[in-house]
């Protein structure tokens, strides 16, 4: 009788793991056109593209499973997230991945792009710093500020080709501009 319970308790235990799920995951740059793109994910298409060449070859990781997270769909969570403010586990499910997916998606991507760009310098040396620092004290009293940064759209007139990649969340044309400064401009 207990040889009969142990092998009962195995196939219970065998019955209860939770079996791999496999989702279908489809590209949104074949799933949506170039409007919907904009708005999902306030780029256009080729910029999307672009940003997956620059971040593919870091992201992708070898494994011995079967199914790792492609570099274009760890970027279309990132950009996904970074454009609406979503919870990242709403983000994962209208992607078809994990939560957890998600927010290391996030943080890799972000990574291998900050370490990417070369078109941003902050103060390295210590001279560098404090001299930074105190021009940013002497302009508005705020203590060990290194720099200052800010976004607006500036309204163009509405080009003839592309138009609709023109036109901001307000309805009106512009020239999307985020700039950073040190305390001398």
């Amino acid at each position: 009788m207990a040889a009969f319970m142990r092998v009962t308790d195995e196939q219970v235990r065998r019955n209860l793991r939770r079996q791999r799920v496999f989702r279908d995951r489809q590209n949104p740059l074949d799933a949506y056109d170039d409007i919907d793109i904009i708005h999902r994910y306030r780029l256009d298409r080729m910029t999307i593209i672009s940003i997956i060449d620059i971040v593919q070859d870091r992201l992708e990781r070898p494994t011995k499973r079967s199914a790792s997270l492609p570099a274009s769909l760890q970027v279309f969570a990132t950009l996904r997230f970074l454009a609406s403010g979503s919870q990242q586990r709403v983000i994962g499910d209208t992607l078809g991945i994990s939560k957890a997916s998600v927010c290391r998606s996030i943080d890799d991507v972000i990574n291998i792009l900050c370490r990417t760009m070369t078109n941003i310098k902050f103060p390295t040396g210590d001279a560098e710093t404090t001299r930074t620092k105190v021009g940013f004290h002497a302009i508005a009293g705020f203590p060990n500020v290194l720099g200052a940064i800010d976004g607006t759209h500036i309204p163009i007139t509405a080009p003839t080709t592309d138009e609709h990649l023109y036109v901001c969340r307000k309805g009106y044309h512009s020239i999307n501009v985020q700039a950073i400064a040190d305390c001398d401009m």
